[in-house]
């Protein structure tokens, strides 16, 4: 996997590549294909919600909202650090072997590596969201390879990885033990984070650190250079309406935003408007039934601090991430249109919620998605 500046994260394989890796490789591409609905089809799926928030959020297992019992672990997280502190769970009271995650490369801080932590301060070292590329499964050999069951911590995108990964390897399921992801509209390239320190005045270059958010909720961009003290610039809502321009059109056409996939999604509660103090807190999804013990694990030996939460807090919370859901549907029509591939989605329903979408919003999913094909040549690419 090399990092394509203006792209993102992208595979990349050598003249000697054997077919037979070129076609597991594909098979575990989830841009090839996705299946959405192995966790709804499982025997011991217990829904919490209807079929149609289903049909729009994924399955549900339940809905709480709260935060980690750990203050430090709280506040430095982007969102109340639920994720953090459900891995911290795992790995002291069920033992887990280790969470693979990413985290700022200490050796270049615009870039992110994997990494298995092993430990509370090892999770703390890299805790809060990168708004720049990464590729957890570029560490799932660590997964495989590991004594015990480990956490594995990603993008939705990622996580659908994991899943086509896992039915490629039994090795690699058996040592899954559990999948985490959050809400996201996908990663602006490096280009996007460059583009916003060359515009801050900051000099890559000289570049120590580098945080998108978190400290509070949502938090600030903050930079730190050698030899300076870390200097705040935007707040997370300026800086990512900066970034999110950057986006490729690779993630327009990725319907997941909320994690569907995943054990556990965590993501921000948007239906209140943050004032930058707030310690933080999260939405907490559980769309398995392992994923439901696991919050219920981790509330009964405090490590989250959380109550039930109302579907409509889901829903108001990540509006956006839901119309972007649907603009796929109008978005995939118009690559037919032009003869362009699209990935093979089983088991999601996008067109009913392109439907439900506002008029100007399906124009834009259809005819907009037409003009920018059109403007940028898009079908030609390779």
């Amino acid at each position: 996997m090399i990092d394509v500046d203006h792209l993102g994260v992208r595979p990349e394989f050598s003249e000697n590549v054997s077919p037979a890796s070129v076609k597991e490789a594909m098979s575990a591409c989830p841009t090839v294909s996705s299946d959405f609905g192995i966790l709804r089809r499982r025997d011991d799926y217990e829904p919490a919600v209807d079929s149609k928030t289903e049909a729009a959020w994924g399955a549900i297992t339940g809905i709480w909202e709260g935060h980690a019992g750990d203050d430090e672990i709280r506040f430095k997280g982007s969102s109340g650090g639920a994720l953090t502190a459900i891995s911290q769970y795992c790995l002291e009271v069920l033992e887990m072997h280790g969470v693979l995650h990413t985290g700022q490369n200490r050796d270049d801080p615009i870039r992110n590596k994997s990494r298995l932590s092993r430990s509370r301060e090892e999770l703390l070292e890299v805790v809060g969201s990168r708004y720049s590329p990464a590729s957890v499964c570029d560490g799932l050999e660590m997964v495989e390879t590991a004594p015990k069951p480990c956490v594995v911590i990603g993008k939705p995108v990622e996580i659908a990885a994991t899943r086509n990964a896992m039915n490629l390897r039994p090795a690699l399921e058996k040592n899954v033990g559990l999948t985490l992801s959050f809400f996201c509209a996908e990663t602006p390239p490096t280009k996007a984070t460059r583009s916003l320190l060359e515009k801050l005045g900051v000099a890559e270059g000289a570049l120590k650190s580098l945080r998108y958010r978190g400290y509070g909720w949502p938090g600030y961009f903050v930079t730190q250079c050698a030899s300076e003290e870390p200097k705040q610039h935007w707040i997370y809502d300026k800086t990512w309406a900066y970034l999110q321009q950057y986006r490729p059109w690779a993630v327009h056409q990725w319907p997941d935003g909320s994690g569907e996939l995943a054990d556990i999604s965590c993501g921000d509660p948007w239906y209140e408007e943050p004032d930058g103090e707030n310690p933080g807190f999260s939405l907490l999804v559980a769309r398995t039934r392992l994923g439901r013990e696991i919050i219920e694990g981790a509330i009964e030996h405090g490590y989250l601090t959380a109550t039930p939460a109302e579907v409509w807090k889901l829903e108001k919370s990540q509006a956006g991430l839901l119309r972007k859901k649907g603009a796929v549907w109008g978005r995939r029509q118009m690559h037919r249109v032009m003869g362009m591939p699209n990935a093979k989605f089983k088991d999601v329903d996008l067109f009913s919620i392109w439907l439900d979408l506002p008029f100007r919003t399906k124009v834009r999913s259809t005819l907009g998605t037409l003009q920018r094909i059109w403007r940028r040549r898009l079908w030609k690419l390779p």
